[in-house]
């Protein structure tokens, strides 16, 4: 399986302002890109920031079919995370830059969408890589992930058996594009045939709904953050064409409410579980037709399967797990170093064949002599508000919006549970938490 592929006279991209590319448009759409990235030796890499562009679609798309390995990046990188990216990678191209960032040693402006590199002496890059997708480097070193056509096409292919989309869906962009769960939303629906809406807005912005409605958008993706802003909005007020809605990327606390309302639409809820590495999704649950198994992240998509090691750690196996790390373009010289098997650093339990989450391997903690799952203490406290918890310098730190009173009082019960002093437990009372582009608490900013 390959994308695109549709009907010549289908929709393919949408953008809200009426702009409409049909499957049979494509090729020369994206010809500039090809264009742009034919002068590169046989295999050459190309760094585009990825916002939720039109451009940024087409880019992605000329380079997979052009067989160039595509990084993609958060637009909001700041200069020096640019700096250490553009060391480690040494891309022959970069796109879409952001307009603050200064041209850097070593590239000349091809025009005001591209930089090029202006000398060749990189390590040839291997013929496997076929997008790289970041998940560090806004601190530190970078570090990517490296996904073949394979992983893109299989997990694809995976994500509309599972889901059951069909020619007739359209999805609207609710999540970055440089962002594992955003682009597989794309992949997904152009394997298929199936139409995007690609938009800036904010999932949560007023504009946000309306240009679902206004262009007959009927999936909509979202992270637990997501889903929390906008259940007060979809409960009095569901827009006409939405009948596919996908929670991925942590825990939503309001699944059963969901899943209620999308019965009450005639639509449906899908829980989703997935990592990078896995290059986006390895499991589904579909809320309607398996309410029994709500609390849990489903099954394997097609063609992946669950193991457990004897600590508790979730094992994946599938043709959507990644080649490999890269930490410098040197790594890029090299093909599948993982041969379909994941340690996703997970922990879970399987019943039933359903898969439940219970929080991370390194989210364990040593407080008083005692080995203590960060997650489960955060679990706990869900039951007042949104609660963030990290460990300092021995202590359990709760960063929680509920009240201080209710928080303390169940504070004491988690503390007599687990064995310990009150004392090495504190909480702090905030308005927000930090989340990252991801829509994931952010623990690092916390700490």
């Amino acid at each position: 399986m390959s994308f695109p592929q549709g009907t010549a006279s289908a929709p393919a991209l949408m953008v809200p302002d009426g702009t409409c590319l049909r499957y049979g448009d494509l090729r020369r759409a994206m010809s500039p890109w090809q264009k742009a990235t034919a002068t590169l030796r046989d295999k050459g890499l190309v760094l585009l920031f990825a916002d939720n562009s039109l451009s940024t679609a087409l880019c992605y798309l000329a380079c997979l079919e052009s067989r160039h390995t595509i990084m993609l990046a958060d637009p909001a990188l700041n200069e020096r995370a640019v700096s250490r990216t553009l060391s480690a990678f040494q891309p022959e191209l970069v796109v879409r830059p952001p307009r603050t960032l200064r041209l850097p040693d070593g590239y000349l402006p091809a025009d005001e969408a591209i930089w090029r590199r202006s000398r060749i002496d990189t390590s040839p890059v291997h013929d496997e890589p076929a997008l790289l997708l970041m998940t560090s480097g806004s601190t530190g070193a970078p570090r990517v992930v490296c996904l073949s056509r394979e992983n893109l096409f299989s997990n694809a292919d995976s994500i509309v058996r599972a889901l059951g989309i069909t020619e007739t869906d359209r999805a609207i962009t609710s999540l970055p594009l440089h962002y594992c769960y955003g682009l597989s939303v794309l992949n997904s629906h152009l394997a298929r045939g199936a139409s995007v809406v690609l938009t800036h807005q904010s999932p949560t912005s007023r504009g946000f709904l309306r240009q679902l409605a206004e262009t007959g958008a009927t999936a909509l993706a979202g992270v637990p953050l997501t889903y929390q802003a906008l259940w007060p909005i979809l409960s009095r007020q569901w827009p006409s064409t939405l009948r596919t809605l996908t929670q991925s990327g942590g825990v939503l606390n309001n699944v059963s409410g969901y899943a209620r309302l999308a019965v009450q639409r005639n639509s449906r809820f899908f829980v989703m579980y997935g990592q990078t590495e896995a290059t986006a999704r390895m499991a589904v649950l579909d809320t309607a037709a398996h309410p029994e198994a709500i609390g849990s992240v489903g099954r394997a998509v097609p063609g992946g399967k669950f193991e457990l090691l004897d600590s508790g750690e979730i094992v994946y196996r599938g043709p959507n797990v990644m080649l490999g790390y890269a930490d410098r373009r040197a790594d890029l010289t090299t093909g599948d170093r993982m041969d379909g098997v994941l340690r996703t650093g997970d922990l879970g339990s399987l019943r039933d064949g359903n898969l439940f989450l219970r929080g991370r391997v390194k989210r364990i903690a040593k407080v008083a002599g005692k080995r203590i799952s960060l997650d489960e203490v955060e679990s706990a406290f869900r039951a007042l508000d949104t609660t963030a918890v990290v460990e300092s310098e021995g202590v359990v730190m709760v960063f929680c919006m509920a009240e201080v009173d209710a928080a303390r009082e169940l504070g004491r019960e988690i503390c007599a549970d687990l064995g310990i002093s009150p004392a090495y437990l504190r909480i702090r009372q905030v308005d927000n938490l930090p989340y990252s582009a991801a829509g994931k608490i952010d623990y690092q900013a916390l700490k």
